[in-house]
């Protein structure tokens, strides 16, 4: 694997980062637990985005490189002996050796900043930081300000997390009233939007089928916080009087207990006899993109899960799918009502009220005229907020500002 290589072959005097104009960029050292999850889209855009800063990641381990490549990676556990006796790490305690190699990634890489994803990678890389004596922000995304920060063991994590971090990324207005709540200070919050590929979400117009059938997408790890259950019934109300509604689910359990006991509901509903409802499984985000293309509706209602659990921000697929030209119904939740029109690209209803979501999607399906127009609205929201491009520029805007002038 690559990934340890890297690091073993740079040797002392090596220099990271790409050049600008012969100057060395300043290097930004992005942290999460694993380099990337299925989901990961959101981090990954960045990374590939950045002009003023060349981003390294720092992982406990790697999954999914053939979706997410990236060549700047240094994984703790793709180590090998004859690495570590070169890191230094041979002989150390087994507990110690991450933050140590960790430490001298950041050394021998030269990086500039740290740029923690998730509230619990930010709170464990806290020593490392002073350590190296670097500044920090920490993006937060959903469960880890919300059901998370219900533990009071997190909650005073957090708090000398707050206390010593320089900047904390929320994904809206949303998010970042969480984060005050939790005790962040005020001048240390900031709104930054995620981006998506818009080269790779064409925009398309969504006209209905000669047949009279209407494909509803809907997409997410079967976890309660996404509302997939109140998808499927708000889909079976309808389909009554519209038989011709088509249904295809991407997602499945994480294997978590609680996932496991939310795949159990949502495939008791699509089990029955007249669901329609055509369940693929996870699948690689290039299919995500293509079923975007060839669905009518986008269905995303989600919900604060029992546990606390949250959206935080907003599910990333709804930008997706936006972004593609597709009318969605969703639900009032976090921060959805900032990343789609309520009316104008999108029909919001509150959580967990079936027969409000009923209601909208009922309309439009019925009114198949005003999808075109409502794709078009969605696409122009994600080009002006989430453009990849030019939200990893603003996001290279908020490192600039914490490494100060000629950084």
């Amino acid at each position: 694997m690559r990934s340890g290589r890297r690091v073993a072959t740079r040797g002392k005097r090596a220099v990271s980062g790409a050049t600008e104009g012969g100057k060395c960029l300043p290097v930004v050292a992005h942290f999460v637990s694993s380099y990337l999850f299925r989901t990961g889209s959101w981090i990954h855009s960045p990374l590939v985005n950045m002009t003023r800063h060349t981003p390294i990641v720092v992982t406990e381990q790697t999954e999914n490189l053939d979706v997410f490549p990236f060549s700047r990676l240094y994984a703790y556990r793709d180590l090998g002996n004859a690495r570590k006796v070169w890191l230094g790490l041979r002989g150390r305690r087994r507990h110690g050796l991450r933050p140590v190699f960790f430490t001298r990634v950041l050394r021998r890489q030269r990086a500039c900043l740290i740029h923690a994803h998730f509230g619990p990678t930010g709170a464990e890389m806290l020593d490392v930081r002073r350590a190296v004596g670097l500044p920090m922000v920490t993006s937060f995304y959903g469960s880890d300000a919300t059901q998370l920060a219900r533990d009071p063991v997190w909650r005073e994590r957090y708090r000398r997390l707050f206390t010593e971090g320089d900047a904390f990324l929320a994904e809206g207005t949303a998010m970042r009233r969480t984060l005050l709540a939790l005790g962040c200070p005020p001048e240390k919050v900031i709104v930054h939007r995620l981006g998506v590929p818009l080269n790779t979400l064409p925009f398309a117009v969504r006209r209905p089928d000669a047949s009279g059938v209407v494909k509803i997408l809907i997409a997410g790890t079967f976890r309660e916080k996404k509302g997939i259950p109140d998808a499927l019934r708000a889909v079976y109300r309808v389909r009554r009087r519209h038989p011709g509604l088509q249904v295809t689910l991407i997602g499945d359990s994480t294997g978590k207990v609680g996932d496991e006991e939310e795949k159990r509901e949502i495939l008791a509903l699509v089990d029955q006899p007249s669901s329609a409802v055509n369940w693929v499984g996870f699948q690689p985000y290039s299919v995500f993109q293509k079923l975007l293309l060839e669905h009518h509706i986008f269905l995303s209602p989600s919900v604060t899960a029992r546990d606390g659990d949250s959206e935080g921000g907003a599910p990333v697929s709804i930008i997706e799918a936006a972004a593609t030209g597709m009318p969605v119904v969703a639900s009032t939740h976090a921060d959805i009502p900032e990343v789609v029109v309520d009316g104008e690209s999108a029909l919001l209803s509150p959580e967990r009220d079936v027969d409000a979501l009923a209601q909208n999607l009922e309309r439009l399906v019925t009114e198949p005229h005003v999808w075109e127009p409502m794709g078009r609205r969605g696409r122009a929201h994600v080009e002006r907020h989430h453009d990849a491009k030019v939200q990893a520029g603003r996001l290279e805007d908020i490192y600039a500002a914490l490494l100060g002038p000629g950084r």
